[in-house]
């Protein structure tokens, strides 16, 4: 019996030690670039799911050990999960123009990297010199449509404003105005209601620099 009690403990022993864990995997960042003048709201892509604590008392779960975004000299906490293996963290302003290598760090100390994998592209100060709006056709009262605006000029795809976005009837009566959201890519896309019918109804945009635009005159029915 005392030859048989060592080899048991050494066995439980055994047992009860955890494997090690797994080196985590980046599979993807998005958006992979960002203007060096802006921030970026960044997620990542990982192969594993972050620990979880959970207050019952308090009904609150809080994410044990957060993960670390490392960008050239930026890191990044990535402090929102979205599920799957998803996690989301603001990139700041100021780094260099160029290619970089990414890192993530889990709070156990585990580490990934992902080779060539986002980009600071430099602002090249040159003002939009207008815009342009894709044609309206004709619409019903009450229901929403999309009206799709692009930036004009030499660096319009850089265009990340906004434009002010009114509707006239007859030309000259404005029946609503709205302030857009940015442009992505220098184009930005808006959904309007026009609670009026019509037959020359025209979408005006204009940003605070007076640069603006016309679209072509359409209709309003009454379903």
């Amino acid at each position: 019996m005392r030859n048989v009690l060592p080899l048991l403990l050494a066995l439980l022993c055994a047992c009860a030690t955890e494997p090690p864990l797994q080196a985590p995997t980046i599979l993807s960042i998005s958006p992979a670039e960002q203007l060096n003048y802006e921030s970026k709201l960044v997620t990542v892509q990982l192969d594993t799911d972050p620990r979880f604590f959970v207050d019952y008392g308090r009904k609150s779960v809080q994410m044990i050990e957060q993960p670390t975004l490392e960008i050239g000299t930026q890191k990044v906490a990535l402090d929102t999960y979205l599920g799957h293996g998803q996690f989301q963290g603001t990139v700041g302003p100021g780094l260099d123009v160029g290619r970089y290598d990414i890192r993530v760090t889990l709070g156990d100390g585990r580490e990934a990297t992902l080779s060539d994998a986002y980009e600071v592209k430099p602002w090249i100060d040159q003002p939009v010199r207008g815009y342009w709006l894709e044609p309206i056709k004709d619409q019903n009262q009450n229901q929403p449509f999309t009206v799709t605006i692009h930036a004009a000029g030499t660096n319009a795809e850089q265009f990340e404003g906004s434009v002010t976005v009114s509707v006239y009837d007859n030309g000259s009566t404005k029946i609503s105005s709205i302030r857009s959201g940015s442009f992505s890519g220098g184009i930005r896309q808006e959904e309007l209601t026009i609670d009026a019918t019509g037959n020359n109804f025209l979408v005006v945009v204009q940003d605070d620099e007076g640069n603006g635009a016309t679209s072509n005159s359409f209709k309003v029915v009454s379903q």
